[in-house]
This record gives structure tokens, sequence and C-alpha cells, in this order.
């Protein structure tokens, strides 16, 4: 990234591993073209194949990484738990 890009807002997902350490599992950046996911396999496989739930309205809908900033910013209120949980990097 050259100097004059602005950097692309960007979510990480962690785990809560085994030694009771926070775990990366994925991140999750916003491209042109809606999310860039990077990270374990599988979880990732499973954000882009059944997406996360959309709270914005009444009618509970599914949003995928082709939704771009709405997607990234639903991801907090999907991964909220002691076990998986969301970091925004600024």
């Amino acid at each position: 990234m050259t100097q004059n890009q602005p950097k692309m807002p960007k979510i990480e997902i962690y785990k809560l591993g085994n030694s009771c350490k926070q775990e990366l599992i994925a991140t999750c950046t916003l491209a042109s073209d809606g999310v860039e996911i990077t990270g374990e396999e599988n979880f990732v496989m499973a954000l882009k194949n059944t997406g996360i739930a959309d709270y914005t309205d009444n009618q509970m809908g599914i949003l995928f990484p082709k939704d771009g900033q709405k997607f990234l910013d639903q991801l907090k209120f999907n991964f909220r738990s002691g076990y998986l949980l969301t970091h925004e990097v600024k």
C-alpha cells in the first residue's frame, strides 16, 4: 500500500483457544467488490457459503461478503460471545 491510499476497514475474528487465549481465525477487509476474508479455511468457507445474520431490521436477512460494508458492520453482532468475538482494526 502506498502512502496516499486510505486504509480499508478491517475486522478481525478471534476464538478462545485451548490455552484460554484469543486466537485469530479470520480477517475481513472491505474491498471494492465486497469483503475479502482470510484465515482458517473451514471458518472462511462457512462465512462465504452460509453468510451471517442481518440484525438491521425486523425481517431477519442473511448477508454475504458481496454485501460489502453492511456485511462488515454486522460481524460484531454475529460474533460476540465468550468463544467467538470480533475486534475492529483502526
